[in-house]
């Protein structure tokens, strides 16, 4: 047998074998996590409807349990979300395989279509990336102030989404493993993905569908502690041998803790804790 000499193939058929290689194919936790990282968030590993800033949440980092709504305790009225958009330019491109990757993490906006298998590929273009946050000074003026005493208690035990990451903009097309588009129209969107009510979309050039309601991917998990004196300077931002990694934030250290550590940035020796599912460095 003899065996193909690339070197002697012109251009235009190179070009051809190297379109006819299927896509590369990402793990959705993977590249969720790769995402988020980078920019100092927890990647939302199941579902959470109220992905927001200022939800309770308890639980394992990849079981994350539900405790109250953002109103409940820090309410949109009392409490302003403030935005940064430096991030909002850059677009990330992924490759799933019969499966809607980390589009099914975080706040649901869509389902997976009866039709969506394993012969299929699903391309997702995801931009528009912007950090959602509360400032502290408002949570330190609120909790003193007017957060109620049944808020407190249960803050005692449960952290809250002080800041979150979201993609206002998602551009998702299918494909058979052949590389062929699936043309998508009104009668058969929902074969493939089925969109929740509200979300805002539309179909683009017959072969992509295009949603502009807020997708959140990541987040950092405040503590607020009756022994934190109302002040929100323990975050959460990786995960460390599954549970939430808590390091305090703050620049200078405690009067009390003067005779232990030293300056922050030569800190000898660090303390750490443990529970349930944290870890809090110093």
């Amino acid at each position: 047998m003899k065996l193909l000499n690339l070197s002697l193939l012109s251009p235009l058929c190179l070009l051809m074998l190297v379109s006819c290689q299927p896509p590369e194919v990402q793990d959705p936790k993977t590249a969720i996590d790769a995402l988020v990282k980078d920019f100092g968030y927890i990647g939302f590993q199941n579902p959470l409807e109220n992905a927001t800033t200022g939800t309770l949440i308890g639980g394992r980092p990849d079981a994350v349990s539900f405790v109250a709504p953002p109103n409940d305790c820090f309410s949109n009225e009392v409490l302003t979300r403030y935005t940064d958009r430096s991030e909002y330019s850059r677009v990330y491109n992924y490759t799933f395989q019969g499966n809607l990757g980390f589009l099914l993490s975080g706040n649901p906006l869509v389902s997976a279509g009866l039709s969506l298998k394993n012969d299929i590929t699903v391309q997702i273009e995801l931009s528009g990336l912007v950090t959602e946050f509360m400032s502290s000074i408002d949570i330190t003026d609120w909790y003193n102030s007017g957060m109620s005493a049944t808020c407190k208690s249960y803050l005692n035990d449960v952290g809250f989404i002080i800041q979150a990451l979201k993609a206002e903009k998602l551009t998702i097309s299918f494909k058979k493993i052949s590389g062929n588009s699936i043309g998508l129209n009104a009668d058969n969107i929902n074969q493939y993905i089925k969109l929740q009510t509200g979300v805002d979309w539309t179909i683009q050039d017959e072969t992509k569908i295009v949603i502009n309601t807020p997708k959140y991917v990541g987040y950092q998990l405040g503590r607020l502690r009756l022994e934190d004196n109302s002040r929100t300077l323990w975050r959460a931002k990786t995960i460390v041998e599954g549970k939430y990694f808590f390091e305090r934030i703050a620049l200078f250290d405690d009067l009390d803790n003067a005779s232990t550590f030293s300056n922050k940035a030569i800190r000898i020796p660090a303390k750490q804790a443990t529970d349930n599912y944290s870890i809090y460095q110093e």
